[in-house]
């Protein structure tokens, strides 16, 4: 890793990792990162969020979603200690 970027090997590695299993490959996170650029550019943010609440077959709730999502814009690093194991994440009770 270089400076506070991560390439897309380390980035797969860290998924899988986190997860615990071989979820993804390198080839499957590029399309997807494609895919989130793509959405990005025509949708903004929340087009973003659906298209990969969509690709992972997520069952999140959009709103908490965009709340998480709005802390790590405004602390970039909580995203990497939630990634590493430093902090958990903490969801509502539905």
């Amino acid at each position: 890793m270089s400076g506070n970027s991560l390439s897309m090997k380390d980035l797969t590695e860290l998924i899988n990792n986190v997860m615990g299993q071989q979820v993804l490959s390198e080839q499957q996170l590029t399309q997807i990162m494609r895919g989130a650029k793509k959405a990005h550019e025509q949708g903004g943010m929340a087009a973003v969020l659906e298209y990969l609440m969509k690709v992972t077959q997520a069952d999140v709730d959009m709103e908490e979603l965009k709340q998480f999502a709005d802390s790590i814009r405004v602390n970039p690093n909580m995203g990497m200690d939630f990634l590493t194991g430093k902090k958990k994440i903490r969801r509502k009770k539905k």
